[in-house]
């Protein structure tokens, strides 16, 4: 029987209290788990309190590969939708293609703001920036994913960046080299937290960061955002995706604004409300205008401050 003076528990215990120190009614945790192999099915399981996510996770641990959701569920909804707030923004830094353990921890230690916890996974590591406050909005939690996605770009790493991730609990074993090597617990500064500001600040100055501007996708549109309806699952990410190609063509806060709510009436089913499409024109608005392709096109942007000579 597992107790709590047992280090690979406690480590899962501090693991899930950081990340969640206070489930809201409704919420809980996601554990998944699966048999070592790629044809072995994934299954999953839901648990109303830290303690006891971390103590199935190290009993599952023994023979099982396990991963829990980053971020809390309502209900029993594993996916994007289900997902009720992002408590950090977090990155997978594989060992692999020229990178090692150490030169993992060398990109982060150049950075200006450090991980609040390292996970060593036994193949690379699991990094987290724990927030000052959980992006719960949905155009909050949106902008958490765009950070996500360009910090995984910039560094080179694994594309990790939804909200609904799965991520190795530490405290358990990760077989699938084999010989199973321990997930270890490896930094734990749960004081060291950071603004989602601060953050997408230092993503914006990674290299070769996905679109160069924040967009997140090149300042490529899905055909399907404007030529068919945007339904409610799919109206934000639809929408931010949109906004971010405009801010990728140089286009100015106020002016994506006008854009996504015209979109937004003729398109999404339901319409967002106003204050929702602000919020989005506004986050979007943050990162740099214009993308490197664009920057010598001969095409006209707005520039509201600029005065005509």
């Amino acid at each position: 029987m597992l107790t709590k003076d047992n280090p690979s528990v406690q480590d899962a215990v501090h693991y899930f209290v950081t990340l969640h120190p206070e489930l809201e009614a409704g919420e809980q945790l996601e554990v998944r788990y699966k048999k070592p192999g790629d044809g072995s099915p994934m299954r999953r399981v839901f648990v109303p309190s830290v303690e006891e996510a971390a103590e199935l996770a190290i009993s599952l641990g023994r023979k099982y590969d396990v991963y829990a959701g980053a971020a809390t569920r309502r209900g029993e909804d594993g996916t994007k939708a289900g997902v009720c707030r992002v408590p950090a923004i977090w990155a997978d830094l594989d060992a692999k293609d020229g990178h090692t353990r150490e030169s993992r921890l060398e990109q982060l230690m150049l950075l200006p703001y450090h991980p609040s916890i390292l996970v060593w996974t036994g193949g690379g590591w699991h990094v987290y920036y724990l927030l000052s406050r959980p992006a719960e909005r949905p155009e909050e939690m949106e902008r958490a994913e765009l950070v996500m996605r360009r910090l995984a770009a910039g560094l080179g790493s694994d594309p990790v960046h939804d909200r609904s991730r799965i991520l190795r609990v530490p405290g358990t074993f990760n077989h699938k080299y084999g010989e199973p090597r321990p997930v270890e617990l490896v930094e734990f500064e749960p004081e060291r937290r950071h603004e989602l500001d601060q953050l997408q600040e230092m993503v914006d100055t990674l290299p070769d960061a996905v679109g160069g501007s924040g967009t997140g996708n090149g300042g490529k549109v899905p055909r399907d955002i404007l030529s068919e309806p945007i339904q409610e699952h799919r109206r934000n990410l639809s929408l931010t995706s949109v906004a971010g190609s405009l801010r990728g063509r140089g286009l100015d806060t106020e002016t994506i604004r006008a854009v996504l709510l015209q979109v937004n009436l003729l398109r999404c089913r339901p319409p967002l409300g106003n204050e929702e499409i602000t919020s989005i024109a506004r986050s979007i608005g943050k990162y740099p205008a214009g993308e490197p392709r664009y920057r010598k096109s001969q095409g006209k942007r707005i520039y509201p401050k600029r005065r005509k000579r």
